[in-house]
């Protein structure tokens, strides 16, 4: 908080991650098998109206599945990728009208060493101006980056998918956002919003219908343009009753492929916390889902076809968990989670 300090933080990051071990002894190695270090750093400094900031990150990511250059089924072949993205992003805030108006404008530059090395520059910018004693704030802002995809982090999101995938890295050149959020009272706030984004090489998940793996899904990658609308609102007394709803529409628009696979249409998400006299804390998180498309298998007879593609229209789904923790004093507490009801 000194004006007069440089403020920064520098991190390190190791994961290592397999997928199930195969019985066969002389299978051991055809696994993916993952190791990921990074630095993580962030440094600012405020000088009158102004903060100077920036992050420097370094993430590098090996994965390893089998022997390259071999197979053991003749239907997939070994395949070792090293991944270095590299990324400092300088950016200046500055504050006028009495601390109103809010700017920050930057740019994030990006080394990406995978298969080839390139170089990319992404805009950051946004402005931020208060109304009314914070009752309406609106903002627009323009941003573009690029997320290093892992085995572990597309594993996270859909822990079907098979051990020998390609990865590579999302990037975001330009995505365009909006909006307007404040209060409607001491207890009541919203935010609601609009983005519109070109992403290259956003992973896709599609059942797996080539390799004897079992109930598999397999990972692609496509272009495609994401526009989303977003309506929220929060409801919080105090520490008693914390409340959130969350209302998104997505319209996809996808380069080589009929629809953006398993992505939802519409989603609803609503979490509450209740706190029952600081002993009974009450957890409750829906999530609801509309619009999903699969992409069919060819023998797949009640899928429809278009453009030379046979599609399946998912069903609604819904995704309810609770959770009750009881807290005995300020140190002993315990908890029962029930997820995926």
């Amino acid at each position: 908080k000194d004006s007069a300090k440089l403020n920064y933080k520098v991190g390190l990051a190791y994961n290592n991650f397999l997928s199930q071990k195969i019985e066969e002894d002389k299978l051991k190695r055809w696994r993916g098998q993952e190791n990921a270090f990074g630095v993580m750093s962030s440094a600012f400094y405020k000088h009158g109206k102004e903060t100077y900031a920036a992050d420097f990150n370094i993430k590098y990511n090996g994965y390893k599945y089998g022997i390259q250059g071999a197979s053991y089924n003749g239907l997939d072949s070994g395949i070792v990728l090293n991944n270095t993205v590299i990324n400092l992003k300088p950016t200046i805030t500055t504050f006028l009208f009495n601390n109103r108006f809010k700017a920050n404008i930057g740019v994030n530059l990006v080394v990406d060493v995978h298969e080839t090395t390139s170089a990319y520059v992404y805009p950051l910018a946004e402005i931020k101006y208060s109304m009314f004693n914070d009752i309406f704030i609106p903002y627009a802002g323009i941003r573009g980056g690029l997320i290093q995809n892992s085995f572990k982090s597309l594993t996270q999101e859909n822990e079907f998918i098979r051990p020998n995938i390609e990865l590579r890295n999302e990037k975001t050149p330009i995505d365009f956002y909006g909006g307007i959020k404040g209060t409607l009272s001491k207890r009541i706030s919203f935010d609601a919003n609009f983005s519109y984004a070109n992403i290259k090489d956003k992973a896709l998940f599609v059942t797996d219908t080539i390799q004897s793996l079992g109930n598999k899904f397999n990972v692609i990658y496509d272009t495609m343009n994401v526009a989303k609308v977003e309506a929220s609102i929060s409801y919080q007394l105090k520490e008693k009753i914390k409340f959130d709803g969350i209302g998104r529409y997505y319209s996809y628009s996808v380069l080589n492929n009929s629809y953006a696979w398993n992505l939802p249409q519409f989603q609803f998400i609503l979490r509450g916390t209740y706190n029952l006299y600081d002993k009974f804390i009450f957890n409750l998180d829906l999530n609801l889902e509309e619009g999903r498309r699969a992409l069919a298998s060819a023998n797949d007879i009640e899928a429809t076809l278009e453009n030379e593609q046979r599609i399946t229209k998912l069903g609604f789904l819904s995704d309810l968990n609770l959770g009750v923790e009881y807290r005995y004093n300020k140190r002993i507490s315990a908890f029962v989670e029930f997820n995926n009801l």
